[in-house]
């Protein structure tokens, strides 16, 4: 009787390690066939310039449907649901999504809090639920202002002037100097005309003598 439940426990022993090895292995490809859902855009902490706030997600493992159309729940179909600043977040209240961006409007400057829900084709949570939250600010878009334009025209015009001053000052010099040099020569031609002026003077006087 021993011997028979021995050779009875030994050969039990190597069904019930394949069952737990079965067991273990579905749940962990259960597990990496879960879906998922993750907000790219905004990162948490990031601020967003302008009233526009582009939203970016990324799912893994489920597909994106549209809900209008296909209204009966589907294993790992369904759609996203967005909540911006909403602290009693319902699916009467979500904003519904069918593909992987959306872009809020209007959004004031300040501090916000995204919310966002897998969620199957009749607005019902997975299970377990895939939620993801990120927090981020949006703030407006800087313009310069009036004064630093003009600012900006003053110091223009100011440096054309220079330029045009000095160029009008170079060549105010440059004409100066060629009016110098022309003077000289003007001046040194008819000293030889003299001279010969005077020598025929002498000539004629001496011829008188």
């Amino acid at each position: 009787m021993e011997k028979l439940s021995n050779s009875f426990g030994k050969k039990l022993l190597p069904v019930a390690s394949a069952g737990i090895f079965l067991f273990a292995a579905s749940g962990a490809l259960a597990q990496t066939n879960a879906p998922s859902l993750k907000i790219v855009t905004p990162g948490e902490a990031q601020t967003i310039y302008g009233d526009k706030v582009p939203i970016l997600l990324a799912v893994e493992n489920f597909q994106i449907v549209d809900y209008q159309t296909k209204k009966v729940p589907a294993l790992g179909e369904g759609h996203v649901h967005l909540w911006l600043d909403d602290k009693n977040s319902t699916k009467e209240s979500a904003v519904k999504v069918t593909g992987d961006e959306f872009t809020f409007s209007d959004v004031p400057a300040g501090d916000h809090s995204l919310r966002a829900e897998l969620v199957n084709n009749d607005h019902s949570s997975q299970i377990p639920p895939q939620v993801v939250t990120v927090n981020f600010k949006s703030a407006p878009v800087t313009t310069p202002s009036p004064a630093a334009a003009s600012g900006f025209d003053r110091n223009t015009a100011v440096v054309i002037f220079i330029v045009v001053a000095l160029v009008i000052a170079a060549a105010w010099w440059y004409t100066k100097e060629e009016d110098e040099e022309e003077t000289p020569k003007s001046e040194t031609k008819p000293k030889p005309k003299r001279k010969a002026q005077a020598k025929k003077k002498t000539s004629r006087s001496k011829k008188r003598r």
